[in-house]
């Protein structure tokens, strides 16, 4: 009888330790470093894969994790601006290193220019001079007409004291008959000279957004 006792306890006791053992917690601990230059990641998540045990790591990269698991273990290690990482570990002596590597993400090109003509005018073989409402605003000349002459190709004549006209490609004429003037859509030229008498009928400064001066035959943009 006694040794049937023995036997029970001995036996209790074996199962008892099998069974503590099998709940035993393995703790892994490692460090987290960026692949590219070796820098301890902060913040990254580890967890245990398949499970909801994660932890993360400090401002040195390192981190600890218990979990209930056999080995091996695999770990997930996952950061803002990284390529999330397995990591398998295979014993608990075993040295944890893990190196992840940037998630890189190439974007289109964004190209980005200022560009003080229309892209109607762009696409038409036209040379075009423009002057912006900006560039009204700050003339430095008594008005925005005599701030014309700074465009490249314009050339301001005197036609009288209260007005002067623009010529282009070197005609320099008081009465240029080959220009045309237009606001908004409009001619602008006086009657029976045929030809605008500079901003003497024009517009103010105040109402103008832009100013476009197309040098040369330009029928193929506003028709013959």
């Amino acid at each position: 009888m006694l040794q049937t006792v023995q036997r029970l306890f001995g036996l209790l006791i074996l199962l008892f330790v099998v069974s503590v053992s099998s709940v035993a917690q393995t703790t892994i601990s490692g460090n987290v470093t960026d692949q590219s230059f070796g820098q301890e990641v902060l913040g990254a998540r580890v967890t245990v894969k398949g499970t909801k045990i994660f932890t993360e790591t400090d401002e040195l990269g390192n981190f600890k994790i218990t979990t209930n698991g056999s080995f091996p273990v695999t770990l997930i290690i996952e950061a803002f601006g990284f390529e999330p990482t397995d990591y398998i570990v295979k014993s608990e002596k075993q040295k944890v290193r893990i190196e992840i590597g940037d998630n890189t993400t190439l974007l289109d090109g964004v190209e980005i220019q200022k560009i003080n003509i229309s892209s109607k005018q762009k696409e038409s073989a036209l040379t075009v001079e423009s002057m912006s409402l900006m560039a009204i605003k700050e003339c430095p000349a008594a008005d925005f007409y005599e701030g014309l002459g700074a465009l490249k190709g314009v050339d301001l004549t005197a036609a009288s004291i209260g007005f002067k006209v623009i010529n282009t490609r070197g005609f320099n004429s008081t009465s240029p008959v080959r220009s045309l003037q237009i606001i908004d859509g409009v001619d602008n030229q006086a009657p029976g000279l045929n030809f605008s008498l500079g901003n003497f009928l024009g517009s103010s400064e105040l109402d103008l957004k832009k100013v476009d001066l197309i040098v040369g035959a330009s029928s193929s943009f506003y028709g013959p």
